[in-house]
């Protein structure tokens, strides 16, 4: 159940955002006027969804926007104004969207969708660290990954994992299957997979050493790894005499 906070200081945009969104199937609402009321009832009320005015008397909506920040469990923001030269610096507060009065039925539903979406992020995440405090706590090692799918979450055996990368501050596993993501970082996969079969090889990447095809010199001490898959990455120039020492290989093989 969605549980949204709405906060404008005029009463009939406030009832018209409420009718709008109980059309939509949202029960749950909260509203209030003032700065005050609406950082009292985000700490009592919790709410999934804030929906904020911008020009408000006393604390503005991005005033507001920045203190909530600082909550736990901060909610997902979406700024609903009659203004629409704010469109930049709603989303440096990490807005999802950016909505100008009068909101229309069909706009306010793509972003309730959007919500729903960066909620489920929030509980899948929330599910991963459950999972991994647990991993941590029964074992030192995984023998089988969550990684995330369209509407599940798959378990994969380490021993069929490629590589593991990170970009765009997201984390990536690649297996025969194609690629997907997981809410573990690098640095938490480093210590749960099977040191005997996995290698840091670079700040961006891990891979499994059985996965591995060639070591290829690029020059100018530069290297990287060719996958099963075929896939190159490259390995960091600190990381690569420990490489070499788990490949077997002798150091003056690609001196």
């Amino acid at each position: 159940m969605l549980r949204v906070l709405i906060v404008d200081d005029e009463s009939l945009a406030l009832a018209h955002l409420r009718r709008m969104l109980e059309s939509s199937g949202v029960t749950d609402i909260q509203q209030a006027q003032t700065a005050v009321d609406a950082l009292r009832l985000a700490e009592d009320f919790k709410p999934d969804l804030l929906m904020l005015d911008i020009e408000m008397p006393g604390l503005n909506g991005m005033q507001i926007a920045r203190a909530l920040s600082e909550m736990d469990a901060a909610p997902i923001l979406v700024f609903v104004t009659g203004y629409s030269e704010h469109a930049l610096a709603a989303f440096e507060h990490d807005a999802i969207d950016y909505l100008v009065k009068p909101v229309s039925p069909e706009r306010l539903a793509k972003t309730l969708v959007r919500a729903q979406g960066r909620i489920s992020d929030r509980h899948l995440r929330a599910e991963s660290r459950q999972r991994l405090a647990q991993f941590t706590a029964d074992t030192q090692t995984l023998k089988r990954l969550p990684i995330r799918t369209d509407y599940a979450v798959r378990l994969i055996r380490v021993e069929q994992i490629i590589c593991a990368s990170a970009r765009d501050k997201r984390v990536f596993v690649r297996t025969e299957d194609g690629e997907s993501r997981t809410y573990y970082t690098l640095r938490q996969l480093e210590e749960l997979l099977p040191s005997d079969l996995f290698l840091r090889i670079h700040e961006s990447h891990i891979v499994n050493l059985d996965k591995v095809e060639e070591l290829i010199f690029l020059g100018n001490h530069s290297y990287e790894v060719r996958l099963v898959d075929g896939h190159c990455l490259a390995v960091g120039r600190s990381r690569y005499a420990e490489l070499q020492r788990r490949l077997g290989l002798n150091p003056t093989m690609l001196s």
